[in-house]
């Protein structure tokens, strides 16, 4: 009990990581007040219906939303969208035995079909064994109610990505920390110091684990029962939304009791994973970079493989898909295990216990066995003879960081990343952009006398459409000719965009008409979801490779002996700026280059001559200056913004005594804000140093807040720095 009480006292030490708990829950409250108030409807739209159908009967509530949404009288005063959903969601609690009873009959008809009829296939063996797994149900009643604050609170990705972090913050502070403050040797050497520690260890991350997750999933119950209530817990579980193929017969309660168990040992499979990786690497980096590789993979196979496919086998038993905790239970689901049907709600469990109990048995032979890794270092060089050579101290400062510090392979890894992020990118289909795409090329060039007459032209050609469309349509005659002139209508959803562009700039000076929407998006003018997707990768890459450069020093107490070398102080930072300042060239390249040439590939490059006062999102940029001027302006400000954060981060990691404290400090910065954003928290593009990353944030609508952020921040970390430094001198 002592040493796990101690084990426990590591991560509340210095009280980082309840200061990171509570900065989560703040985020994650916030979080789901903001996704609730972002959609088309809002928790108020369904407060009101759900209060108009209180003390209703199923199939009063059915006639009620019907008749809401067959009333076209323009008096209606509850959200569209609102009824038409809980119209379908209570047809389909209504008609329950209606739908058992087709699970059966869609058994015997697909069998009946040649492509399901052979009995030695995966489709015909699990089409044959549904009706069995729904036999028990014919008893349950389900009952419409509120269900919309029970899948907020329990289907949101962002829990569960503030979980995992500081699921990672936890295996950092139990396994890691001892090697990074020189004491694994010491442990080693005590009576419980290695199997029983490590087992202590993994138990302490369980507790960890599942304090964590009662806590987020408790705030999240809390705030969803405000935001929509919970309606009645004993109801069945077939009568939430989504829930209507569960084959388990439990009560809404007795679900979100099987959801925390079950997201307990997802996590905790997750966490072992992780204590396995960081026993069994050298140094701080090779975990990460090793953790990284199983992550994208166990990503990549969830994307990449469909859950109808011969290999979904891959999809379903993933690490990632087991948080998914209602994708898992909503539906009674089948695997493909070589030809043969294997039911998913057991195997996911059986396989999570599996990779726990194998992880934590594996750890606990390979802790209790091996030696102190810290001191360990094996390499041919040993075996091969070779001459010595003496570099430059640039060379060793490259050295130590790709080499000893695992850099190279972080590079590489995250140019594999930024490459399947530019194979992923996608212009996404929109009849109106396709309609003012024909429009730029046919107008493509100077805006001249005569385009503007064919767009006036045009203009009253679709009005003329237009008002035939509506005559037609007040008379009640639907014929061939009205479905003629919506066809020819059409490209007016595109001519109205160009119509707009040319009265904003027809009055600039060498303005130019050309397809602009690939300019508009890469400028920010569409959104800031590119730039902080691509920024997120790039300053990872800087927090990996530059957290450790000096913390790694600073851990093995040798800047005493750089200060007293030749070299000297100066000289080892000055190695230090350049190798960190070149590493946010690099990022920034990784970013800006794979992502312009996306762009191209799909939108083209013409206009790059003109003048940026084409664009009209930009005909108040002070500078008339040309597209390709703008571009380059725009990249350069992001490439000095990039070496900047990246010289920062350099000086976090002086500050800071080992290479964990380092990246996490790092990581908290300047890429948390970057996650909360891509979350949905739209606010934080103008908080943080996200403006500096983006650039065209500021470019587009510069303010105060956008600045002031990350200079007290910088002034913050300056003061540290140098009460530090009087601080060593004294």
């Amino acid at each position: 009990m002592r040493i796990f009480l101690t084990e426990l006292k590591k991560l509340f030490r210095g009280h980082i990581f309840l200061l990171i708990l509570g900065a989560i829950l703040i985020l994650n409250g916030y979080l789901m007040f903001r996704i609730s108030n972002t959609s088309e409807s809002s928790p108020e739209d369904y407060r009101t219906i759900y209060s108009e159908l209180s003390d209703r009967t199923d199939q009063e509530k059915m006639n009620w939303l019907d008749d809401k949404c067959s009333d076209f009288s323009g008096n209606q005063l509850y959200n569209w969208t609102v009824l038409y959903e809980l119209q379908e969601e209570c047809s389909r609690i209504v008609n329950y035995q209606e739908y058992l009873a087709g699970i059966d009959q869609q058994a015997k008809s697909m069998s009946s079909i040649s492509i399901f009829s052979n009995p030695d296939t995966f489709n015909y063996r699990s089409i044959m064994t549904m009706p069995s797994k729904y036999e028990n149900m014919h008893d349950v009643t389900p009952t419409f109610d509120i269900s919309k604050g029970i899948t907020l609170a329990t289907d949101n990705n962002f829990t569960d990505a503030f979980i995992a972090f500081l699921i990672l913050f936890s295996v950092l502070s139990f396994v890691i920390s001892d090697r990074e403050q020189g004491i694994s040797g010491l442990l080693f050497s005590l009576k419980k110091g290695r199997r029983t520690l490590i087992w202590i260890k993994i138990g302490t991350l369980a507790v960890a684990i599942f304090t964590v997750i009662l806590l987020l999933y408790a705030e999240n119950l809390v705030i969803s029962a405000q935001l929509y209530g919970l309606g009645d817990l004993s109801r069945p579980i077939q009568s939430l939304s989504g829930f209507i193929g569960c084959n388990l017969k439990i009560s809404v309660l007795g679900y979100l009791f099987i959801y925390a168990a079950f997201k307990f040992l997802a996590f905790l499979a997750i966490g072992t994973i992780l204590v396995l990786i960081a026993i069994n690497t050298k140094n701080t980096i090779s975990f990460y970079g090793i953790s990284a590789i199983v992550l994208i993979f166990e990503g990549i196979t969830v994307t990449q493989i469909q859950p109808l496919s011969q290999y979904s086998i891959f999809y379903y038993i993933n690490i990632l898909h087991f948080t998914n905790c209602n994708d898992i239970f909503c539906n009674f689901k089948n695997i493909n295990f070589f030809d043969y049907p294997i039911a998913l709600v057991p195997t996911s469990v059986c396989v999570m216990i599996l990779i726990v109990g194998t992880c934590s048995i594996l750890s606990g032979v390979l802790y209790s066995t091996k030696r102190n890794l810290e001191y360990t270092r094996f390499s041919m060089k040993a075996m091969i003879p070779f001459k010595h050579k003496v570099h430059s101290n640039l060379f060793y400062t490259f050295y130590q960081s790709l080499i000893m510090q695992k850099g190279a392979i972080i590079i590489l890894i995250f140019i594999v990343v930024i490459s399947f992020m530019s194979s992923g990118f996608i212009k996404k289909y929109d009849v109106s952009d396709v309609y003012y795409k024909f429009y730029s090329e046919q107008l493509e060039g100077d805006l001249t006398q005569e385009k503007l007459d064919f767009i006036e032209n045009e203009s009253d050609r679709f009005k003329v459409i237009q008002s035939q469309i509506d005559s037609i349509e007040e008379s009640g005659v639907h014929s061939s000719e009205l479905e003629t002139l919506y066809k020819e209508v059409a490209p007016s959803l595109g001519f109205s965009l160009m119509q707009e562009r040319t009265i904003v700039i027809k009055d600039m000076k060498n303005v130019e008409i050309f397809y602009d929407t690939g300019y508009k998006r890469a400028l920010g003018v569409m959104g800031y979801d590119d730039d902080m997707q691509y920024a997120l990768v790039c300053i990872l890459l800087c927090i990996f490779l530059v957290s450790p450069m000096i913390a790694n020093d600073n851990r093995h107490r040798i800047c005493s002996v750089i200060n007293s070398t030749k070299s000297g102080r100066r000289s080892y930072m000055r190695r230090n700026i350049f190798v960190s300042a070149l590493y946010g060239f690099i990022s920034a390249f990784l970013w800006m280059i794979p992502y312009g040439l996306s762009i191209y590939r799909y939108y083209g490059s013409s206009g790059l001559s003109a003048s940026i006062h084409s664009i009209a999102d930009f005909i108040e940029f002070p500078l008339n200056i040309s597209v390709f001027q703008y571009l380059i302006f725009v990249f350069c400000l992001r490439l000095i913004s990039m070496i900047s954060i990246a010289l920062l981060m350099l000086l976090i990691s002086n500050l800071c005594k080992n290479n964990t404290v380092s990246t996490l400090v790092n990581f908290l910065i300047f890429a948390l804000p970057i996650i909360i954003y891509l979350f949905g928290a739209k606010i934080m593009v103008n908080i943080g140093f996200n403006p500096l990353l983006s650039i065209t944030v500021m470019l587009n609508d510069f303010s105060a807040i956008q600045i002031i952020i990350p200079i007290l921040t910088l002034l913050y970390i300056i003061g540290i720095a140098i009460k530090s430094k009087i601080a060593m001198k004294l």
